[in-house]
């Protein structure tokens, strides 16, 4: 299935993105704690910048780590903001 196919991608590419993020090499899954990993605010908002170019979508100004508690959390975010765009 071809849409199954878009999400897994668009999560593989959101992982690898706080992965690259992370300031030691860590194991980054769908679970992963945010606060949990070695990701400072800057940090964050870099991957967020990244996600945004990556994927042409814009995320809500103000966007903090501490309201997404998992990777997986950004995930489900990341993929209504691109479903919001196809709506356009």
């Amino acid at each position: 299935n071809g849409e199954r196919e878009k999400i897994t991608k668009m999560k593989d590419k959101v992982i690898e993105i706080i992965k690259n993020a992370c300031a030691i090499d860590e194991e980054v899954t769908p679970e992963s704690e945010l606060k949990l990993l070695s990701l400072d605010s800057l940090s964050f908002v870099g991957a967020i910048v990244e996600i945004e170019s990556y994927f042409g979508i814009e995320c809500d100004d103000g966007l903090i780590m501490n309201e997404y508690l998992t990777v997986n959390d950004l995930i489900n975010y990341v993929g209504r903001k691109i479903d919001e765009k196809q709506e356009i």
